[in-house]
C-alpha cells in the first residue's frame, strides 16, 4: 500500500472511532442515568421522602427527617460497602477523571477497560443511589472512555490517536449527560492540563460531543438540567457587584473544598487497609449527618434547581443556607475516600450554587437589589466549578448551556475569572498537565536539555544542535564517533532524544521521573527554569 493509501486508511480509521465514540458515550451516559434513577427510588426512596424538582430531577426535605432516622445511616453504610466489594472485584482499573487524565497524559489505555466502566456503573448505583455523597461525571467519564479506549484497541489506532479518541469521549459523555454538549467538548480540552487549552483535543471532541448529544437526546428528551427563564440584564451595577462578590466567596468555597479533598485522603490512607470497615464507619456517619441535613445526601442536583428562585431559597432556614456547603464539602471527601464511587466535579456544582444562593440571600436580606435569584445561584456554580477543575472557560459554557443557553451575565463571568485567579495553584485532579512551557523551549528534546546541563551550557533549539552537528570536524558538537556532549555524568540516564519536553512533564514512568529529577537538581548551575531559561523569559 502506498503512503498516501495508508495515510487515507489511518484517518478513516480515527473518523469511525470518533463517530462509534460519539454513539458509546452517548449509550454509556443513558444507561448511567437509567440505572442511577431507578437505584436511587429502589434504595434511598424507600426511607426518604424523593421530591420531584423536574423532569429526571428529585431533592430531599428541607429540614431535618422525622421518620425513619435509624434507617439511613444503615443504608448509606450499606451502599458504600457493596460500591468497595464491587471495586475490588473489578481489579486494577483506572480511578474516575483523574485517572482517565493521567491514563491519557501517559498514554496508558490499558486500564480503560469495559469491565472497569461496568463496575464503575454499579459502584457508582450502589453509593449515589443509597445517598452517599458524590457526581455523576467522574463514572460517565470513565464509562465513556473506556468504551472509547475499548474501540481504539480494536481499531488499531496508534496510541497518540488512541488518547485523543479517548479525550473526545470523555468530554462527550459528560456533556450529554448534563445535555452541554459543548460545554463538554471545552471541558476535555482544559481538563488535561493546569492552564490553557489542549486543542489538538478539541479538535477531535467538538464532532463527537453533538453525537453523544443527540444519542442521549433520542432516549430521553431534552431539556435544560436548570433551565431558568431569566439571568437578569447583561450589565447591572449592584448586580455585577453581587456577582463579583460571589466570585470571592467561592475562592474561599473552593479552595476549602480542594485542600480539604486531599488531606482527607492522605488521612484516610491508612484507615483503607480495612476497606470494608472504613466504608461501613464512613458510611454510618455520612448517614447521621443526612438526618439533619438531607440536602446533602446523594449527587444534590435537585437542590441546585430548588436555589434557583427567591422561593425556593427563601423555603431554605438561614442556618441550612449557611450549613449546606461545608455540609456538602465534608459529606463528599469522606463517601469518595472511604470507598464510595462517585464524581468531584457535581459536588463542586452544588457547592458553588449553595454559596451563590447564600450571597443572594444575604444581599437580600441587607436591603440590595442583587437581580434574579438564578443568576447568584448559577455563577456560584460556575465559579466553583472553574477553578476546582482548572476549566473556566468550560465552566462559564457549560453553565450557560445547563440554564438553557442564556447569555451569562458579565458578573457571572467576572465571578469565575476572580475565583480562578485565587486558586490558580489548586486542583481538583493531580494528574492534569503542568502549565505550558513558553513556546520557544517547546520543542527542547529531554537528552539536549541533561547533556546540556552537566556540560555548562544553555539547552540549545534542534535548529541549533542540527546546524553544530552538520558543521566540519573542528566543529565542537560535530558527529564523529562517540558524542561529545556524552559524558560520565550522562551515561545510564534514559535515552529520550527527540521527544519534547512539553509531552513529558506528565509523564510518571520511572526512567522519566528519574531524568526531570536529574536535570532538576543540576539546573541551578546554569539558570535553567523548566518554563524557559535567563534569556528566554517566563512562561
Amino acid at each position: 500500500m502506498t503512503a498516501d493509501g495508508r495515510r487515507v486508511g489511518r484517518w478513516g480509521a480515527v473518523g469511525a472511532a470518533l463517530l462509534l465514540a460519539g454513539v458509546a458515550a452517548g449509550l454509556g451516559a443513558a444507561t448511567l442515568r437509567f440505572v442511577l434513577d431507578a437505584a436511587t427510588h429502589m434504595l434511598l426512596g424507600s426511607v426518604v421522602e424523593l421530591i420531584a424538582v423536574t423532569d429526571g430531577q428529585w431533592r430531599t426535605p428541607v429540614g431535618p427527617l422525622r421518620e425513619h432516622v435509624l434507617l439511613v445511616p444503615l443504608l448509606v453504610a450499606a451502599g458504600m460497602m457493596g460500591a468497595t466489594l464491587l471495586s475490588r472485584w473489578g481489579g486494577r482499573q483506572v480511578n474516575g477523571t483523574d485517572g482517565v487524565i493521567e491514563a491519557v497524559n501517559t498514554r496508558d489505555l490499558t486500564g480503560l477497560t469495559v469491565r472497569g466502566a461496568a463496575v464503575k456503573l454499579g459502584g457508582t448505583a450502589v453509593t449515589l443511589g443509597s445517598g452517599g455523597s458524590g457526581g455523576t461525571e467522574g463514572p460517565v467519564a470513565q464509562i465513556a472512555a473506556s468504551l472509547g479506549a475499548m474501540l481504539t484497541r480494536r481499531l488499531r489506532l496508534a496510541d497518540a490517536e488512541a488518547a485523543l479518541v479517548v479525550t473526545a469521549a470523555l468530554g462527550a459523555g459528560v456533556g450529554a449527560l448534563f445535555q452541554a454538549p459543548i460545554g463538554g467538548a471545552l471541558l476535555a480540552a482544559e481538563l488535561l492540563r493546569r492552564r490553557g487549552i489542549d486543542w489538538q483535543a478539541l479538535l477531535f471532541a467538538l464532532p463527537v460531543a453533538p453525537i453523544a448529544f443527540g444519542v442521549f437526546i433520542a432516549l430521553y428528551g431534552y431539556e435544560p438540567m436548570f433551565g431558568v427563564k431569566d439571568l437578569g440584564a447583561w450589565w447591572d451595577p449592584t448586580g455585577t457587584a453581587v456577582l463579583v462578590g460571589v466570585g470571592v466567596v467561592c475562592a474561599v468555597t473552593t479552595r476549602l473544598y480542594v485542600v480539604s479533598f486531599h488531606r482527607v485522603g492522605r488521612l484516610l490512607a491508612p484507615a483503607r487497609r480495612r476497606p470494608f470497615v472504613t466504608a461501613a464507619v464512613a458510611g454510618a456517619g455520612v448517614g447521621i449527618v443526612g438526618i439533619f441535613v438531607p440536602m446533602a445526601l446523594s449527587t444534590g442536583y435537585g437542590t441546585v434547581s430548588l436555589q434557583l428562585t427567591s422561593t425556593g431559597i427563601a423555603m431554605l432556614p438561614l442556618w441550612m443556607v449557611l450549613a449546606l456547603p461545608l455540609v456538602k464539602i465534608a459529606t463528599t471527601v469522606v463517601t469518595l475516600h472511604a470507598g464510595g464511587v462517585g464524581g468531584v466535579f457535581g459536588p463542586a456544582m452544588v457547592i458553588g450554587a449553595s454559596s451563590g444562593a447564600l450571597c443572594w440571600r444575604l444581599a437580600t436580606d441587607a436591603g440590595l437589589a442583587p437581580g434574579p435569584a438564578a443568576a447568584c445561584t448559577l455563577a456560584g456554580l460556575a465559579a466553583c466549578l472553574g477553578p476546582a477543575v482548572r476549566a473556566p472557560l468550560a465552566a462559564i459554557v457549560f453553565t450557560a448551556e445547563v440554564a438553557g443557553y442564556h447569555l451569562p451575565p458579565l458578573g457571572l463571568v467576572l465571578a469565575v475569572i476572580i475565583a480562578a485567579a485565587c486558586t490558580r495553584d489548586i486542583t481538583l485532579f493531580p494528574s492534569q498537565k503542568p502549565n505550558q512551557l513558553s513556546r520557544r523551549y517547546q520543542q527542547l528534546d529531554v537528552s539536549d536539555m541533561l547533556k546540556s546541563v552537566v556540560m555548562n551550557k544553555a539547552p540549545s533549539t534542534r535548529r541549533t544542535d542540527d546546524a553544530i552537528r552538520s558543521g566540519g570536524p573542528n566543529q565542537p558538537g560535530s558527529a564523529v564517533g562517540d558524542d561529545p556532549m556524552e559524558s560520565d555524568d550522562t551515561r545510564g540516564l534514559p535515552d529520550l532524544t527527540d521527544t519534547p519536553l512539553e509531552d513529558l512533564l506528565g509523564d510518571r514512568r520511572p526512567d522519566v521521573t528519574h531524568a526531570f529529577h536529574t536535570a532538576r537538581r543540576r539546573r541551578a548551575a546554569v539558570g535553567i527554569i523548566f518554563a524557559g531559561h535567563n534569556a528566554g523569559g517566563g512562561a
